[in-house]
């Protein structure tokens, strides 16, 4: 959901003056400073209580529906703090309560909280790209003493438990425990599924009640979940539980839910059907798209390139329209659409074009899941399928710039769910070979004079290639120019450069090329007869990687990928080499090094190539990882030592 947190933050309300704190209260604020010891407010208990009832959806069909109630005791850790406490709701969801309570009854009895504010009722959403149906309710708690105490209560209830799909312990505040408890009718079956419960102390209990079962799960401890940059997502690291009805009993009647993959597409296509294509309002764009073109591959490189060019893509969550896929002419005709809306007419051209194609529903990088999981928790995205020689080929409307044939990493390596009418089939987006997403740079220098100059061209290629494309031509034109100049100077004040050309920019499928003259000169330095050269002139800079000692996530890359150096001098007649620097040789699987200098005659020649195979570096390897990094650093930092004659 798109929210800003900042900005709700930003609202707090004045606080009221609140009596001295009880000896009870500064004792539980002193246990909770102890545990959380950066933070100025924290949870002393977390209860969320999920239920279950029968209900029917829009098109009166039977569902199950949820109810969760959730409750937590909040102290304050500071004498002067303050905490918002929001959840969200849209079309499938509704608050029917939220409340911070007058009254406060703890394990020191029962206290009057005068500092009772009222609760504030907006849209989520605030962007140009996303349209959603989300709201989010909210309080701005402030609390005016060491040990201050309040307590929320609220309920939200599923009109379908569809859209129930996972709880987790971790909030973005701290908390002392979370009890989630799920109370499963008899006539309900319910799956519930555990994620990251290894690295967790999570206790499990398992009791029964009237014509229900009880699953209780505690865990104990919890810090606030942070905000970080390039963090990988909180399903692969968070413990959580994901909910998936199976079926249930209605009027003696045996229910179906998802009880596999099968049922999780039959929902999507149910959906699907209810956007009405009519696909005779395209007809003249796909015979001019297609006019001339002789191969199925021509026809549609033509057809997904125009809609790349000419669909404005915008996130569109709103009821059940963020599932049904808006109809193919309403896109084509408004030139904006989300991922279901531009799918859907890819499809419906290509189909014109008579070709084979298909819908596809699939779950980014941003999701651990598969298949397995016959949930909506899975899915987030959609795309197109199609069929050239037997082969499919996936279509991503919303990936600008991309090459037919290439794949974003964001979906390379997840399952997809192709629809094809009443039958579909799983099949898997193709990891692309590393070595096809580089960044290569390519030097040649000559020493004369005390004076380093060259020539340099840097190649992109893969996901490279696709990121310089969709920033550059994103540009204002008359910043072009500009932009294309530094990339050639990699942020080093130390080069000039001048005569720049590159590749055909218009051109997606071939690889973008920079090149020019440059001088790096300043990276000189002699004494006597002696001269200190660097032509690392382009390390890696992985500041932007280290992790603080709090990091919580792994950081996720933009994708996997290579980049490459190959740099040679030339020395003047007489020169000789006295020193190289020694090799570097780093390998482990998220990433590696491997570079060298070598000289023959009057030539230096350094290579030097990094990797990152899986796009991502691992919480669990970032002590190793800060050594590889400070290793790497001090190799970039070598200088070659040349005698004069």
């Amino acid at each position: 959901m798109n929210v800003s947190l900042k900005m709700l933050l930003s609202l707090l309300l004045v606080p009221a003056l609140l009596p001295a704190q009880s000896d009870e209260d500064i004792y539980e604020a002193n246990r909770l400073k102890k545990v959380f010891t950066e933070d100025r407010v924290a949870a002393t208990l977390v209860e969320e209580e999920f239920t279950f009832d029968k209900g029917r959806n829009e098109d009166r069909l039977p569902v199950v529906t949820a109810t969760c109630n959730t409750s937590i005791n909040f102290f304050s850790l500071r004498e002067s703090a303050g905490i918002q406490y929001f959840d969200f709701y849209n079309s499938f969801t509704k608050i029917t309560s939220f409340k911070q309570l007058e009254k406060v009854k703890g394990m020191f009895g029962v206290k009057k909280n005068y500092n009772v504010g009222y609760a504030i009722d907006r849209s989520a959403s605030s962007s140009d790209f996303f349209s959603d149906d989300s709201r989010v309710k909210y309080f701005n708690i402030r609390f005016s003493g060491y040990g201050d105490a309040t307590r929320v209560e609220t309920e939200k209830k599923y009109f379908d438990s569809k859209y129930l799909t996972v709880a987790y312990f971790h909030s973005f505040y701290p908390a002392k425990e979370k009890i989630i408890r799920v109370k499963v009718p008899d006539w309900l079956e319910l799956d519930i599924r555990e994620f990251n419960f290894a690295d967790y102390k999570v206790t499990r209990q398992k009791t029964t009640e009237k014509n229900m079962t009880v699953y209780t799960f505690k865990l104990q401890n919890l810090p606030a979940i942070k905000n970080e940059r390039r963090a990988i997502g909180l399903a692969y690291q968070f413990p959580h539980i994901a909910f998936v009805v199976k079926s249930f009993t209605n009027d003696g009647k045996k229910e179906k839910g998802f009880g596999d993959v099968g049922d999780l597409y039959n929902w999507y296509n149910y959906l699907y059907k209810k956007s009405v294509n009519r696909p005779d309002e395209l007809k003249a764009k796909v015979t001019e798209l297609t006019k001339g073109k002789t191969t199925d591959l021509d026809k549609v490189k033509s057809i997904f390139y125009w809609v790349q060019d000419n669909i404005r893509y915008i996130a569109f969550e709103d009821g059940l329209a963020g599932f049904i896929p808006a109809t193919a002419q309403d896109v084509f005709k408004s030139k904006y659409g989300d991922c279901k809306g531009m799918a859907n007419l890819i499809t419906e051209m290509l189909k014109l074009a008579g070709l084979e194609a298909y819908m596809t529903w699939i779950g980014t990088r941003h999701i651990p899941y598969d298949y397995t999981l016959p949930s909506l928790a899975v899915d987030n995205h959609c795309i197109s399928t199609v069929m050239i020689n037997g082969k499919e080929y996936f279509l991503d409307g919303t990936e600008k710039y991309i090459p037919f044939g290439d794949y974003a990493w964001r979906i390379q390596g997840k399952e997809v769910l192709i629809g094809k009418g009443e039958k579909y089939e799983v099949k898997k987006v193709p990891l692309m070979d590393i070595d096809k997403s580089k960044l290569l740079t390519q030097t040649s220098f000559q020493l004369k004079d005390n004076v380093l100059k060259g020539h340099v061209k840097v190649t992109l290629t893969g996901e490279q290639r696709t990121r310089f494309h969709q920033y550059y031509h994103d540009l204002p034109s008359d910043d072009k120019k500009k932009v294309i100049q530094r990339f050639l100077e990699f942020g080093n004040k130390n080069l000039a450069v001048t005569n720049v050309k590159t590749s055909d920019l218009s051109n997606r499928e071939i690889p973008v090329v920079v090149e020019g003259d440059i001088d790096l000169s300043n990276y000189i330095i002699t004494e006597d007869k002696e001269i200190y050269v660097g032509i690392d002139f382009f390390p890696e800079d992985l500041r932007g990687f280290i992790p603080d000692k709090d990091r919580q996530q792994d950081f996720a890359l933009n994708s996997a990928y290579v980049s490459q150096d190959e740099t040679e001098l030339i020395l003047p007649p007489g020169y000789k080499v006295a020193s190289l620097p020694n090799p570097i040789d780093e390998k482990t699987a998220d990433y590696a090094v491997t570079a060298s200098y070598s000289s023959k005659d009057n030539k230096i020649i350094f290579k030097k190539t990094l990797s990152f195979p899986n796009g991502r570096i691992r919480k669990a390897d970032f002590e190793n990882w800060k050594k590889f990094a400070n290793k790497l650093k001090d190799f970039n930092s070598n200088l070659i030592l040349i005698k004069k004659p």
